[in-house]
């Protein structure tokens, strides 16, 4: 009988070609999957600004504006109009590929008042569903934070099972020799699986904080705050919401009637630590807390107040209003060209509160709003997230639209 039960066994155990090939499958199923997963993720902060006119200030001031497109390998602004340069070259997108992405971007802001209908009525309900989520999303989010803060231990079940099918199957020779790629495309998709969990950040999802920004004119020394409700967090960026955008005066600047002056020397690097901020030329004009430089053909205007703006519109004799719609965070540079705008009004929208993403590198949540003290089970699986109070937001936000300035 055991010799029996040994042959019916030995009949039953697949042979080497059966586990050569299913080895193969099983590599070449991995990686396309780990390939279609990789190429298809974008960072969720930056995934929830996908399709909205935004605003994007660099690490040096400068802004640009546009509808944003998020890829896995970089970003997109497709220009509100075309623009036609100097030399008479159309272009109607900025990119910026994924390291330029790290290393460049210092904020990317999106303001209600700037958005289609569509897109307002996107964002509300965005922010509706990210402050006050149900039941499943709570324990989605609860289920992904809990495996990444077991992330070592399923790396470690995933090497010992492809240590163990080797031992068990000696005839897996291709296996054996690609365990190491195996092991690191799981890891690749448990990383994709997993939420960025920080419990320091996690007890004030949909809470109020501040956030610190590295000034862009002095990174070192200074920061920019901006206050919000947190409404994520990943590896690289932060996202903080504001259901209500108000409006806090408006004011009109009026551009000089040139279209060419003396061209100003390129800003020097950043200062070291403890160093004094670059010095710019005295502005040509200044008023209403809006400094304005001519360089050469272009028109600059820095934001000198503590607030950020909105530049809406450029209205010129005998021509139709341009909307503009750029946010021109505080110490930013709005870069306009002479030949455009010259003798031109700008009607600019001074606010408080606005949507920033913002990356980590050059970004931290520095202060709470309200103290949370979370501890337990419920705190890693999210299900004791207090939900905002949208009603009176919301109420909030139409009683401050109704006094907004009627000339917008």
């Amino acid at each position: 009988m055991p010799h029996s039960l040994c042959f019916i066994l030995a009949q039953s155990a697949p042979n080497a070609s059966t586990i050569f090939y299913w080895s193969l499958l099983l590599i070449f199923l991995t990686a396309i999957v780990t390939t279609i997963v990789t190429k298809w993720s974008r960072d969720k902060c930056l995934k929830r600004l996908h399709g909205y006119h935004v605003t994007l200030e660099n690490n040096r001031g400068m802004v640009d504006w546009g509808r944003l497109k998020t890829l896995s390998s970089g970003i997109e602004l497709t220009y509100d109009h075309p623009y036609i340069d100097t030399k008479g070259r159309k272009k109607t997108s900025y990119m910026l590929y994924q390291p330029e992405v790290e290393q460049q971007v210092l904020t990317i802001f999106r303001y209600h008042d700037e958005l289609d209908e569509e897109g307002r009525s996107r964002r509300l309900q965005q922010v509706q569903t990210t402050f006050n989520p149900n039941l499943p999303r709570r324990f989605w989010r609860g289920v992904r934070n809990f495996v990444n803060t077991l992330r070592d231990a399923f790396n470690a079940a995933i090497s010992a099972v492809v240590g163990q099918y080797q031992r068990m199957n000696p005839a897996a020779s291709v296996l054996a020799s690609s365990s190491g790629s195996v092991t690191q495309i799981g890891q690749t998709l448990l990383g994709k699986f997993a939420n960025a969990y920080e419990p320091l950040l996690e007890q004030y999802i949909g809470q109020p904080v501040i956030v610190e920004v590295a000034d862009p004119l002095n990174p070192n020394n200074k920061t920019i705050e901006y206050s919000g409700y947190l409404a994520d967090y990943s590896q690289q960026f932060l996202a903080i919401f504001n259901v209500d955008h108000t409006t806090d005066r408006w004011i009109e600047f009026v551009l000089p009637d040139v279209q060419h002056g003396k061209p100003m020397a390129p800003l020097p690097p950043p200062p070291p630590l403890g160093a004094p901020p670059p010095v710019l030329p005295e502005p040509d004009q200044y008023e209403n807390d809006v400094a304005l430089r001519i360089d050469g053909p272009r028109f600059k205007l820095q934001n000198t107040c503590k607030n950020p703006m909105v530049v809406r519109r450029l209205e010129r004799s005998g021509f139709e209003p341009l909307e503009i719609g750029v946010v021109l965070p505080p110490n930013g540079i709005l870069s306009l060209p002479a030949r455009d705008a010259h003798g031109g009004k700008l009607c600019i929208e001074i606010i408080h509160l606005l949507d920033v993403v913002a990356p980590r590198k050059y970004a931290v949540v520095r202060h709470a709003g309200e103290l949370v003290e979370r501890p337990g089970l419920a705190n890693v699986l999210g299900l004791d997230q207090r939900p905002l109070n949208m009603k009176k937001i919301f109420q909030g936000q139409a009683t401050a639209r109704e006094e907004q300035d009627p000339r917008q």
